[in-house]
């Protein structure tokens, strides 16, 4: 059981789906007059994803879904993995990896292994992912990140963070190890002056309710990372 991270709650994407297997769990729950916080901790999200192009499957275009701002869902929406890849479904099905049941960790392992995707290095990336929106709040704020990433308003990331690691059946001190470094990278990539400027051009720019697509999204933090 992976419980620093947070407590383990039930898994929200509870099948597989081949076609569309997505991250809707990135979410924050603020209070009102906290919009900017909200802007900056998803957008923070956001930027991180845009720096992990190129890595376990992740491209300009199936990189972010969309944003979403309205009030008591806000989140950022991503592809968790290509599992729209040609001939990933029918492999699934000759290992007995059927749709609408939850694979077990070998069967994770085995459709990694198809995917040419390393687990732990998908395990680092998308811990990296998580941690950013923290990790930019915590910046914007002022505040610790042990402080924002423990609060309520982080459930959503900590759960999805647990479930990340129990999904290629990491035992509690290889979670706590990537995410101890993941997390630090996190924080530290925030001080980087092209990407704070990412994080809060797009920020800025986020609508105060709806979404905002993700091809408007990669497009505003890749110019932004470009202009510094």
């Amino acid at each position: 059981m992976v419980e620093m991270l947070g407590a383990p709650r039930a898994i929200s994407v509870a099948r597989l789906d081949y076609n569309d297997l997505v991250i809707v769990g990135e979410q924050m729950d603020f209070g009102g007059g906290a919009r900017r916080d909200t802007a900056v901790h998803e957008s923070g999200h956001a930027v991180a994803r845009v720096l992990s192009i190129g890595r376990v499957g992740i491209t300009n275009e199936n990189a972010i879904r969309w944003i979403e701002m309205d009030e008591g869902t806000p989140h950022c929406s991503v592809f968790e993995l290509p599992l729209g890849m040609p001939g990933l479904k029918e492999f699934g099905e000759r290992e007995g990896i059927r749709e609408g049941i939850w694979p077990t960790v070998k069967d994770w392992h085995k459709l990694f292994s198809f995917m040419s995707i390393d687990p732990l290095e998908w395990v680092s990336v998308r811990l990296f992912e998580i941690t950013a929106g923290a990790a930019a709040q915590a910046k914007f704020t002022g505040t610790p990140f042990d402080l924002i990433w423990y609060d309520a308003g982080c459930s959503d990331d900590r759960q999805k963070a647990v479930e990340t690691c129990q999904r290629i059946g990491l035992n509690e001190s290889e979670a706590r190890g990537i995410f101890e470094e993941r997390s630090k990278e996190a924080r530290t990539v925030m001080d980087r002056a092209d990407v704070w400027h990412a994080v809060l051009t797009l920020a800025e720019r986020l609508p105060i309710t709806g979404r905002m697509p993700g091809d408007n999204v990669v497009s505003i933090v890749q110019n932004a990372l470009r202009a510094l």
